[in-house]
């Protein structure tokens, strides 16, 4: 794919984006849970993993060598399972009570899901000639 590399680095801004947008609300406490703040709770700061690997991953599509687009593979698994595993934790029920999960939870996941992909489709010229 021509645009795949300059997808992923926008996939990845976005991502980054959306870890500081707000993940979850808990209505008893009035607490607004995003990436970076957790308000209080014992969920802790899981968007700056998200970030460290976004950032990681954004090098390595800018990168034109075949080892940073095998690492890049890497990389954007580990977001992808970083962002379910968000879901699963932040969302899950707790003491009888559900917080309402916010669009910035389900976006996190289907950016990694794109990056993922974007990864599987760089642009790299290979020679024919035998060494």
């Amino acid at each position: 794919m021509k645009y795949s590399q300059a997808i992923g680095i926008i996939l990845c801004l976005l991502l980054i984006y959306c870890t500081t947008q707000p993940l979850i609300f808990i209505e008893s406490r009035n607490w607004i849970i995003t990436g970076w703040d957790a308000a209080g709770s014992n969920f802790g700061q899981a968007g700056k993993f998200l970030c460290f690997f976004a950032v990681i991953s954004l090098v390595f599509f800018a990168l034109p060598f075949i080892w940073a687009k095998r690492f890049n593979m890497v990389f954007a698994a580990l977001l992808l399972a970083w962002s379910f595993r968000n879901y699963l934790i932040m969302s899950t029920c707790q003491m009888g009570e559900c917080p309402q999960k916010k669009w910035a939870l389900y976006a996190c996941i289907i950016i990694s899901a794109g990056i993922l992909i974007m990864t599987f489709l760089p642009k790299i010229k290979v020679s024919n000639q035998p060494q």
